[in-house]
């Protein structure tokens, strides 16, 4: 997800997508998930370079990604989508209601990885994969996204608004899959805590490997787990939800504090950083909040 804060931030990815062969050219990729150079370029009916400012434009403002892929004659340009969601605050010029972080997945306070284990690396893993003792090294803050077969990982938030406001919803937004136990491709389960306070719990979607993640690096072999899907958990004063499903009735009134948040699995996960996987994002933390004169909840 791309979020912009004010629409003079978003004037480059407007401008890039108010044509119609733009529109075109990602309807194109939306429908094959993948596709190359050449087969844009003949089912528009463009020549090559006709194509090519269109995919720099819409490549330059992070809307898609163009990797190289062996093909029969060389190297093979492929393009699939960067984004599946834009936010753009249009009425930038009320008062802040919300805070926003970007948490690096590496930069983990604490970590208890079981069996399969790795730390990614912008040239190759930190140090060697299925061995946990990595997961305290320093460069474990550098990693572009991780997994574990079981354990947990927890971080610490930074914190929020206080005086005189209220937390009206907590969100948090992480790209994350399961990963193979036993040599099967299988769904997990996942729990989520905040402090000591136990959110709830969910299932998760399957390790990927029908393709490359979009911006996996070279040296990243297919066998590892390529992508995640995209998720939100929040909290508020209805209860706890994962995109949108209720998964417990814990409420904002039941925390305690807002200084770490925990993610933890008997199964496994694997969670993808901004430069690993299918979206530009780290784990995003987001503290919705309204205006009061003597607030009842600080964090």
């Amino acid at each position: 997800m791309k979020h912009f804060s004010d629409l003079k931030d978003a004037y480059s990815l407007c401008e890039a997508i108010g044509s119609q062969v733009r529109m075109d050219i990602l309807e194109q990729i939306l429908e094959h998930r993948s596709i190359s150079l050449g087969d844009l370029a003949r089912n528009l009916h463009l020549t090559n370079g006709a194509l090519t400012p269109h995919i720099r434009k819409l490549e330059s403002v992070g809307l898609i990604h163009v990797s190289s892929e062996p093909g029969k004659r060389g190297l093979t340009k492929i393009c699939t989508i960067a984004l599946d969601k834009i936010l753009i605050d249009v009425a930038s010029f009320l008062p802040e209601k919300s805070q926003s972080f970007q948490i690096p997945v590496g930069q983990y306070r604490t970590a208890t990885p079981r069996g399969r284990c790795a730390l990614v690396g912008a040239k190759g893993f930190i140090g060697e994969t299925d061995n946990p003792r990595y997961f305290t090294y320093p460069e474990h803050a550098d990693c572009l996204g991780l997994w574990i077969g079981g354990g947990s990982l927890t971080y610490t938030l930074p914190t929020p608004p206080i005086g005189s406001t209220v937390i009206s919803e907590l969100r948090f937004h992480l790209e994350i899959s399961a990963i193979a136990t036993g040599g099967e491709l299988l769904p997990g389960r996942v729990s989520f805590y905040i402090g000591d306070v136990f959110l709830g719990s969910t299932t998760l979607p399957a390790e990927n490997h029908d393709r490359r993640g979009a911006f996996n690096p070279d040296w990243y072999d297919v066998v590892y787990p390529q992508y995640g899907s995209l998720k939100t958990l929040s909290v508020n004063d209805r209860g706890c939800f994962w995109d949108g499903v209720k998964i417990s009735e814990v409420t904002l009134a039941q925390l305690n504090e807002l200084r770490t948040f925990s993610v933890a699995s008997e199964q496994g996960f694997a969670l993808f950083g901004k430069n690993l996987g299918d979206y530009l994002v780290d784990l995003g933390y987001v503290v919705e909040f309204d205006k009061a004169t003597d607030p009842t909840f600080s964090g």
